[in-house]
């Protein structure tokens, strides 16, 4: 085959070769759901896929590339039908920074012949080390004519590299909270506030507020019309790996508000989950969380959980019963991920903050004003693409981006306390609590 024939060549010339499947590529535009137009199986397997069934003109492949500082021939094994030629346009830039770096954009004409072959593109001269976005897009409609298998670079730049990422979804990246005032860190109420801005959320987002020892809270953008309110709980065991597990390892649902949807949930743990789908949060508008650990006489604690969007009224979520558990909170955690990995390459951002703890045996509102910083992958020459700190447009507001293939960025972990106590009467969220308590089956 012609690429083996290459890559032994390459290496008796004393080259190095590289290859990146097509499947580590995306789809853009990007509209949610199942992509039509083009195929892109995006880096599942790792080790094999190609871009097929090619259609749509509109539609652009996109891959981001980690390179290192070198010289590099870049050509594409293709197979295009014999007798079809189609011409696309090629871009390759920086996705950010690399301001020596000379941008190409080139005329590519695929010539069919029914085999597997490979076209010949550019000589790429990288500068700096970094990510590079490679835009093939189409001029006349593909037809189904096309099939790209691997984009393939020679060099003979000592210590050059060129690799696409193991996980084209993007970094989740992860806040723990607690406070430089004086606490018992005993808090049977816990609150926080996030704001998504502008622009800053692609379908698939989890932006997580408040995750405690047994589930957690936040928003998501489920659908280009849905955005959801969820609040899960888990059980004391995994049910999917534990074969131990009894009736009363499972969590079970105390209480629901009306617009709330509750079911199970596995993969990650199991557990019970609640969800708001008409929750209708908006960008650059708060959204408000507050949740309350009421611990039981029969070794559990019941949860509960509430939000507020702004100018409305608060909504009850649902009360959880956790079994095995005897636990107020001593703190919690925020995390921002990308559930659909298929739009990993965009960008998702938002601010956490106003966090607080009611302190039960202080008998006080605590503020958190510090926070832990982690994350998933950021290993040289993958996923360094997140951010996470104190904001530089709001220095009161901690924040986490991830996604967008650029440098990682780490700020402060640390805010001023809150000069203001925090205001909060927590009587009709604790009648609610009182309320679900009664009901049959607690």
């Amino acid at each position: 085959m012609l690429l083996l024939v290459v890559l032994s060549a390459n290496v008796v010339l004393g080259q190095s070769v590289f290859y990146v499947p097509a499947n580590k590529g995306y789809v853009e535009p990007f509209t949610g759901g199942r992509q039509q137009g083009v195929s892109v199986p995006v880096g599942y397997p790792e080790h094999k896929g190609i871009v097929s069934r090619w259609t749509d003109k509109s539609k652009s492949v996109v891959w981001y590339l980690y390179h290192t500082k070198g010289s590099y021939q870049f050509s594409i094994i293709n197979e295009v039908k014999s007798g079809v030629n189609l011409d696309f346009e090629l871009t390759i830039k920086p996705s950010a920074g690399n301001k020596q770096f000379r941008n190409i954009n080139r005329h590519v004409k695929f010539k069919g012949n029914g085999q597997k072959d490979s076209l010949y593109v550019a000589k790429i001269e990288v500068p700096e080390t970094g990510y590079f976005r490679y835009e093939l897009k189409p001029l006349s409609a593909p037809a189904d004519a096309i099939k790209i298998h691997s984009l393939v670079f020679n060099t003979k730049s000592p210590g050059a590299q060129v690799n696409q990422t193991d996980y084209q979804s993007s970094p989740s990246v992860h806040l723990s909270f607690k406070s430089t005032d004086n606490t018992a860190k005993l808090y049977n109420w816990i609150y926080q506030e996030i704001i998504v801005p502008e622009g800053q959320d692609p379908l698939a987002t989890y932006y997580m507020s408040l995750g405690f020892f047994r589930g957690y809270m936040g928003i998501q953008t489920n659908s280009p019309t849905e955005r959801r309110v969820l609040f899960s709980v888990w059980d004391s065991k995994d049910s999917e790996k534990d074969k131990s597990m009894t009736k009363e390892d499972f969590v079970t649902l105390v209480d629901k508000g009306e617009r709330t949807t509750t079911n199970s949930f596995g993969g990650e743990g199991t557990g019970g989950q609640s969800y708001v789908k008409d929750a209708n949060w908006k960008t650059g508008k708060p959204v408000k969380f507050l949740m309350n650990a009421a611990v039981q006489d029969n070794n559990s604690v019941v949860l509960s959980a509430w939000y507020r969007l702004e100018n409305e009224d608060w909504v009850y979520v649902a009360s959880w019963k956790a079994p095995k558990e005897q636990r107020l909170f001593d703190g919690f955690y925020s995390f921002l991920e990308n559930f659909g990995y298929t739009n990993g390459q965009m960008r998702r951002e938002a601010y956490y903050y106003n966090a607080w703890g009611f302190d039960a045996k202080l008998n006080k509102w605590v503020n958190f004003n510090k926070v832990r910083f982690s994350n998933t992958d950021g290993k040289e020459g993958q996923r360094v693409d997140y951010e996470q700190g104190v904001s530089s447009k709001f220095p009161d507001r901690f924040y986490m981006s991830s996604g967008g293939y650029t440098p990682t960025v780490k700020t402060a972990d640390e805010i001023p306390l809150a000069k203001t106590n925090f205001d909060l009467d927590l009587k009709p969220f604790m009648q609610r609590v009182e309320q679900a308590l009664t009901q049959p089956g607690k």
